[in-house]
């Protein structure tokens, strides 16, 4: 079988990332063999592409981190209904999905129905999303969210959950595109910049926000820390800049605030695999009844995964791009 390899970190080219021929296992006790349809490229793979992700694996190491497929065959111990069935890949950071065929844990092969290209976006955006905002510190219904970072696919997730738990949503978004599609879908948006904390006020008009949940870091957050009450919290999930979350010694100390860093991988590791595969299933019910929806913009052949890495870091994109592992689901 074939699949996307990592010789050497960098930036991804024909010394770094190739196609290579593996052999194919065959599942052990407990385990399924998956073909896998379809996998998405996320900013984190491209992070550990370029060596700077929280995990480094020694190379050479195959790549991605989720995907849809189907179970084509199961080892002992596992029930033989389960060869045909349609089954996200839970995120481990062990089980590479951008290969043709892999052997996992057939607790970690969760059962789902529906559209391939939605569901196979499924392991890390929709979780990520839930976990931030119901995992980790309780919300009243009515609270305020504030999100930076608006015009990401995850940042779509968090609005959509919100909503529909009954909470209130302020995207802060940076560029002045991404403010007017945000408004215009009916999103509450603010524009990034050096009034975005007196904005932010504006909209709240007189009350606070319970949670931040940011994906940018850096004096946006600092500023934005001042809009949160009593016991406010900052989740924080990744800076695309770089730059530290700064949050005033005055804020800790005197209003009580609270900062969390997140990554999914560690979460998960801290709840059980039933409870982590019910979510999954939860979830796959809201990206059937179109609650959860991500754009896709492309969706490149196997043989394309130079073209395809090229075109998940452009800037001006607007879908996630997708690999089609064995040929493009119909």
């Amino acid at each position: 079988m074939r699949a996307v390899q990592l010789n050497a970190y960098g930036a991804p080219g024909p010394d770094t990332v190739v196609l290579v021929d593996v052999p194919a296992d065959s599942p052990g006790p407990g385990q399924v063999a998956v073909a896998v349809d379809l996998a998405p490229i996320n900013p984190s793979d491209l992070l550990l592409i370029a060596g700077h992700y929280g995990y480094r694996p020694p190379l050479p190491t195959i790549l991605g981190a989720e995907g849809v497929g189907h179970v084509v065959a199961v080892g002992d111990g596992v029930d033989t209904d389960r060869v045909g069935e349609q089954v996200v890949v839970r995120p481990t950071l062990v089980d590479a999905t951008w290969r043709q065929h892999l052997v996992i844990a057939a607790d970690d092969a969760i059962a789902v129905e529906g559209d391939a290209a939605q569901l196979s976006m499924l392991g890390i955006n929709p979780m990520t999303a839930w976990a931030m905002l119901f995992g980790i510190v309780d919300l009243e219904p009515g609270s305020w969210v504030i999100q930076t970072g608006a015009s990401s696919a995850t940042a779509g997730m968090v609005r959509a959950l919100a909503v529909r738990a009954g909470l209130r949503v302020l995207d802060v978004a940076r560029r002045p595109e991404s403010v007017a599609t945000l408004s215009e879908s009916g999103a509450t948006v603010v524009a990034d910049g050096p009034d975005v904390a007196r904005a932010a006020r504006d909209v709240l008009a007189g009350e606070r926000a319970a949670l931040i949940v940011d994906g940018v870091g850096g004096e946006t957050t600092a500023a934005l820390a001042g809009c949160l009450g009593l016991g406010g919290s900052v989740v924080s999930y990744s800076s695309r800049g770089g730059k530290p979350v700064s949050v005033g010694i005055a804020d800790l100390v005197f209003r009580g605030l609270t900062v969390h860093g997140f990554w999914l991988r560690n979460w998960q590791a801290s709840q059980s695999a039933e409870a982590v595969a019910q979510r999954y299933r939860d979830l796959a019910a809201l990206v059937t009844d179109g609650t959860l929806h991500s754009p896709v913009e492309a969706i490149h052949p196997l043989d394309d995964v130079a073209a395809a890495l090229e075109h998940a870091a452009r800037r001006d994109r607007r879908g996630k791009i997708l690999l089609a592992l064995n040929g493009t689901p119909s």
